[in-house]
């Protein structure tokens, strides 16, 4: 880690500095006002990830198929700042304004999980483990739809949390009918969204999956992704080309500067995929596309 301010300065005016570009394009199916999404699910750069393996076993990504940060393994690597814009889907479209945007390191996940196949236990293969953030106490979940569901359904996952004691989810509500890459789980009632699942009481995090059962049917497939939270950000405004005669783009480009806006700089695991979810809280997010770009800087 950076010693202090002076150093870091001297590093970065040093070379030790990168650019990540992204930009990502949501299809046309319709999100759900207040629902999250996974970016990492869209097409454009990086390339979609669908999470394609084999079905309920334990599998990792590869990190030049996230956001493209280089492995350096001699180094230390850190986030210096994250823009993110929103481009809306039309000149008139407003409804992907306002989106509360993570980044995220996508650790381990278990593909095609059956949401049809209510009072069946579907045990997880875990041949392969965490392969970062080994001794973290605070990775989550999060559900990710891999077909369309048309909602409705809840689930219970059995896991071992962050001291390796198995423990059993409160029921996990699914939001309505949600197109795939959508974040289907919710708490409290279907209504009541949430990103990550919520553990079983005392629980901080997640190490493994042991099994998922469907207590009512939902639809579709879905994949349970273990992921280590790393800064938030907030799209306040859409970015789009104005309807009168002057041709103009305007929109909010969201800026997170660490050290600044956020205490500390979070470090980027070797190896990480880094990845992004959205909650448009505007409305449907569908056509959009997500632009911006990482900063980031690493100590000698």
């Amino acid at each position: 880690m950076f010693k202090n301010y002076r150093t870091l300065v001297s590093d970065v005016t040093g070379g030790n500095w990168g650019l990540c570009q992204y930009r990502k394009a949501v299809s046309a199916t319709a999100t759900i006002t207040g629902q999250w999404y996974d970016y990492s699910y869209a097409p454009g750069m990086p390339v979609a990830n669908y999470y394609a393996a084999s079905p309920t076993t334990a599998e990792t990504l590869d990190s030049t198929k996230g956001l493209a940060i280089p492995r350096l393994p001699d180094k230390t690597v850190y986030l210096k700042s994250w823009c993110a814009m929103s481009l809306a889907a039309s000149v008139t479209s407003t409804t992907n304004q306002n989106q509360h945007l993570m980044l995220l390191d996508y650790l381990l996940y278990y593909p095609f999980v059956d949401a049809d196949a209510a009072g069946d236990l579907q045990e997880m293969t875990n041949v392969k483990t965490l392969p970062r953030y080994t001794t973290d106490k605070y990775l989550q979940m999060m559900v990710v739809s891999q077909s369309a569901t048309f909602g409705g359904g809840n689930f219970t996952v059995t896991y071992d949390n962050q001291d390796g004691v198995e423990k059993t989810t409160p029921i996990i509500y699914c939001a309505a009918a949600q197109p795939p890459g959508a974040l289907v789980s919710a708490i409290a009632n279907a209504a009541s969204t949430a990103p990550f699942v919520e553990l079983a009481s005392g629980d901080t995090g997640v190490t493994r999956v042991k099994s998922v059962t469907m207590g009512a049917n939902n639809g579709g497939l879905f994949c349970i992704v273990i992921v280590k939270p790393l800064v938030n950000n907030w799209v306040r405004e859409e970015v789009r080309r104005r309807t009168t005669t002057v041709i103009a783009s305007y929109g909010d480009a969201a800026m997170v500067e660490s050290g600044i806006l956020n205490a500390g700089y979070p470090e980027i695991k070797n190896g990480a995929f880094l990845g992004i979810i959205g909650r448009g809280q505007g409305g449907s997010v569908a056509s959009s596309i997500l632009t911006g770009y990482i900063e980031y800087i690493w100590s000698n």
